[in-house]
Order: C-alpha cells, then sequence, then structure tokens
C-alpha cells in the first residue's frame, strides 16, 4: 500500500488484523469508526468523508462482509469522492463477531451466516477495479493496480474462513464461558 494513506476500519470480527499490518503516517490516517460506536456498516460512508478531507492520501477502507453490505448504499458514493482508494472487504461469509460470540456458546447460527458476495465484482459494476482472493497469489492484482499509479478505488474482496478466530474473540468467550 502506498506510504501517504489514510485507513478506515468499519467494525467487526477483523478489527485487530488491519492495524497490525497496516501503519499509517500520522495518528489521524487511522479511523475507526466501528468501534467508537460499537456497530458495522459505517465504514463506507466514513471512508468517503475521510477521502474528501485528505485527497492528497490513499483511502484504505478495510470492511467485513457484514459490514460492507450494510453499508452498501454508501459504496457508490466512496467511489465518487475517491481520488485513489483501496477497499479491502474481508468476506467470511458471515456476520463473523456475532458468530464466535454466539454461535461458540451453542445458539443456532443461521442468522449469523450470509450467502457470499463478490465485492469485486459489485464494485466492477460501478466502475472500480478489483479482485476477488482466494489464494496469496491473487493478491498480485492490487500490486499490479498500485504500480499503475492510475487514480481511483480497487476492491480487495479476501475470503477468509470462518474457522479462524481473532485472538480477542477467543479471550472475551473463554473469559465469559
Amino acid at each position: 500500500m502506498p506510504a501517504a494513506r489514510s485507513v478506515v476500519m468499519d467494525g467487526g470480527h477483523f478489527i485487530g488484523w488491519a492495524p497490525m499490518y497496516l501503519s499509517v503516517p500520522d495518528p489521524h490516517a487511522m479511523v475507526f469508526v466501528g468501534t467508537a460506536f460499537q456497530s458495522i456498516g459505517m465504514g463506507f460512508g466514513s471512508a468517503a468523508g475521510v477521502s474528501v478531507a485528505r485527497p492528497d492520501r490513499t483511502t484504505v477502507l478495510v470492511s467485513g462482509d457484514g459490514g460492507g453490505l450494510m453499508g452498501i448504499a454508501d459504496f457508490e458514493t466512496f467511489i465518487r469522492a475517491t481520488r485513489k482508494g483501496v477497499v479491502v472487504v474481508l468476506n467470511d461469509s458471515a456476520y463473523g463477531a456475532e458468530l464466535h460470540q454466539y454461535a461458540a456458546k451453542g445458539l443456532h447460527d443461521q442468522a449469523m451466516l450470509i450467502d457470499e458476495v463478490d465485492f469485486a465484482a459489485v464494485g466492477r459494476a460501478l466502475g472500480t477495479s478489483g479482485a476477488k482472493v482466494r489464494t496469496m497469489a491473487d493478491l498480485q492484482h492490487l500490486q499490479d493496480w498500485l504500480t499503475t499509479n492510475d487514480e481511483g478505488v480497487f476492491v480487495l474482496d479476501v475470503a477468509i474462513s470462518q474457522k479462524v478466530v481473532a485472538e480477542f474473540m477467543t479471550e472475551s468467550v473463554a473469559a465469559k464461558g
């Protein structure tokens, strides 16, 4: 990812992962909207605002598929408002936080599951570039796009396993056990 970036985090099961691997140039460049309101679905709208506020930076939105679907009405706004941006959707075909908090305690998981949505395909339908990622080699699509220095938005839909559980989720489930 370009060093001059702003990272916007929607809420969800994945919230600890991006900060471990995506550094930012200053404290104002990491925006955690999901944790601030204990909600999901505010990523696209918030990222559009960040893009307008800092057009000199690449806006990187990290969302889950559940939050992405909840905020999909703002997807087109983000695309239109963003000079250069990357959307990373961590897609486990579920409301992952709920799956790991409630299904792990024995609640029926049906309401926590989502049919797989290809956000890269949705983005391409709206005019972005994008790729569905199922292997590490598929990340090359983003790298190739970044090397062109083209303006616009790239959507990276990353398929992740429902069986992978963030450490903080296992700690909270074990503590409440």
